[in-house]
């Protein structure tokens, strides 16, 4: 896929710089671009942790699997997030988690080692997007830390309560619209490391206290 220069300096990590020094940044780091269908491994557990992505549009899930082939959804991104990062930028030797594209998604990959070494010809730009990328980093443990609260709620009631509060606060909304989760019943019972037949339970026991109403997979707490 062609890189569209207008495209990636519409991205948080990119917006405002230099277009000349963003341009010449992207030629170093090898930029390339990238689409995956729905369902398809963007980068595979085991593999060399060489380079990181940034979403361009789509989502994707980060995954992992059990022995007997069971999907385990750790976290979902979005466009404008950044995947393998964390990996990359602290030298893991390899990726220990799938990225799974959860829709159709663009992305573009980088290249690790030229993003950490700083280039002189555009030695501000370049540590400004190292500055933006570490403010990704740190949004992405505070969600995070968000996920462990629901992880540590002691009910599945409780687990589903904090993640929709935590879901509609990050959808922007006011108070009390409906938003809309990326998961499915089963991918929402994993994530939340619950029985997913006690999940769909207690979701229709909070609908009929009034706490929630739902349709699929959109939500309005009450």
């Amino acid at each position: 896929m062609k890189l569209d220069l207008d495209r990636l300096s519409r991205l948080a990590v990119f917006r405002g710089l230099p277009r000349k020094d963003l341009a010449d940044l992207l030629d170093y780091f090898a930029a390339r671009g990238r689409t995956a269908a729905a369902g398809e491994i963007v980068v595979r557990e085991g593999a060399p942790a060489k380079r990181f992505g940034i979403l361009l549009a789509g989502s994707v899930n980060i995954v992992r699997y059990s022995f007997g082939g069971r999907e385990k959804i750790l976290g979902h991104l979005t466009a404008g997030e950044c995947f393998g990062t964390s990996f990359v930028l602290a030298r893991a030797p390899v990726y220990f988690a799938n990225i799974v594209a959860a829709e159709p998604t663009a992305y573009v990959l980088l290249d690790g080692d030229r993003v950490r070494t700083p280039r002189r010809a555009c030695g501000a730009t370049h540590a400004e997007i190292l500055s933006r990328l570490l403010g990704i980093l740190a949004a992405r443990n505070i969600q995070l830390a968000r996920k462990d609260e629901c992880l540590t709620q002691r009910t599945t009631a409780d687990k589903v309560m904090a993640y929709l509060r935590m879901q509609a606060e990050e959808s922007g909304r006011r108070p009390g619209a409906p938003f809309e989760i990326p998961f499915t019943r089963q991918q929402l019972a994993d994530y939340l490391n619950v029985d997913r037949a006690a999940l769909s339970t207690e979701i229709g026991k909070l609908a009929r206290r009034g706490l929630l109403e739902t349709d699929g997979k959109i939500f309005r707490l009450r």
